[in-house]
């Protein structure tokens, strides 16, 4: 979903033109894999909020900033999904690359246009202001764990464990290796 995102968002409405890609062609494109895409985080948001309620470790380590962000999380998909299928699906659709993206381009450059985002419907600024809102708690929950890339497992070498029980074991101890006592 963040490169969909970032595809809508950063990428401006001409450069898709110039490749050829036509308006239509673009939104059933963008509504049908954004679709997918948040169905699928819903998903799988689901499934993390029934492991940390009904794993007992994982629940204890739950913190009350942890529960404020499932629910943040939960709400902007939800608004996200919502906003998507009120203006594409059951509506006759909404071009936000002439509004949501150039707006957000704008507050990048220092210089944010509010006349942008005027016209945009109810449920789309909703989602909107939920991102902010959903960056805000981010460093203080679970969430920053998505900033760091467990590349050390890729290169560190094996654990090698051993037991102190002799019994212990199918196979008999390797030359080279001794069972502590």
């Amino acid at each position: 979903m963040a490169v969909g995102h970032v595809v809508a968002l950063l990428i401006p409405h001409g450069w898709s033109e110039a490749a050829g890609i036509t308006e239509h062609t673009y939104r059933v494109t963008a509504v049908a894999l954004g679709t997918v895409a948040g169905v699928c985080t819903l998903g799988g948001l689901a499934v993390l909020v029934c492991r940390r309620r009904t794993v007992g470790p994982v629940f204890s380590a739950t913190t009350h900033n942890d529960k404020l962000m499932y629910v943040m999380l939960t709400l902007a998909l939800v608004l996200g999904l919502t906003a998507t299928a009120d203006a594409n699906i059951a509506g006759a659709g909404y071009d936000y690359r002439t509004t949501v993206s150039p707006w957000f381009r704008s507050i990048f450059s220092f210089r944010p246009d509010p006349a942008l985002m005027s016209g945009l419907p109810l449920l789309s600024q909703l989602h909107v202001l939920s991102a902010p809102a959903l960056f805000a708690v981010w460093p203080f929950t679970r969430l920053a764990h998505l900033l760091t890339a467990p590349l050390g497992y890729l290169t560190r070498p094996y654990i090698v464990y051993r037991s102190r029980d002799a019994q212990l074991g199918a196979r008999p101890p390797r030359r080279g290796w001794e069972r502590v006592r």
